[in-house]
């Protein structure tokens, strides 16, 4: 269960993020904005994915079910994420349409996280895992 909540612990990280201000015909601004949202988004999303994908049995049924189920949820989302990642890294830096395409992914990857399941539910609601968490140094660590 540590391994579990220590995987999930840099993606935690992305529910404190506040996109900063900038202004839109700033390109350089705009790219540094881009490069910090993604520089906290990429290895939250990856971490998870990997993290979980990664771990060995888990210790019981509910737990496994719990990993499986955030796995498929957040893999999609961490895919955008690394994809959207790249092809801005790859870009010149004062490359004004890339940076726009980082910003229109970057919403969208935002509705996908609005719309998906709270991946730290299950750590609440379900009695075993709840009770797993709570013997776990990781899972004190992620937002209650």
């Amino acid at each position: 269960m540590d391994g579990f909540c220590g995987s999930l612990i840099d993606f935690a990280k992305i529910g404190d993020f506040r996109l900063p201000d900038f202004e839109q015909d700033d390109v350089a601004s705009a790219r540094n904005v881009m490069d910090e949202a993604f520089g906290v988004f990429a290895p939250g999303f990856d971490n998870a994915v990997t993290g979980l994908g990664n771990l060995g049995q888990a210790p019981s049924a509910e737990a496994d079910a719990a990993r499986k189920s955030i796995v498929d949820t957040l893999t999609p989302i961490r895919d955008k994420v690394l994809a959207a990642k790249a092809a801005l890294d790859a870009a010149p830096k004062d490359d004004k349409a890339a940076v726009a395409a980082a910003a229109v992914s970057f919403r969208q990857i935002g509705s996908d996280i609005n719309d998906m399941p709270d991946p730290f539910q299950q750590l609440e609601t379900n009695v075993s895992l709840k009770t797993l968490a709570a013997q776990a140094p990781n899972c004190k660590k992620l937002p209650s």
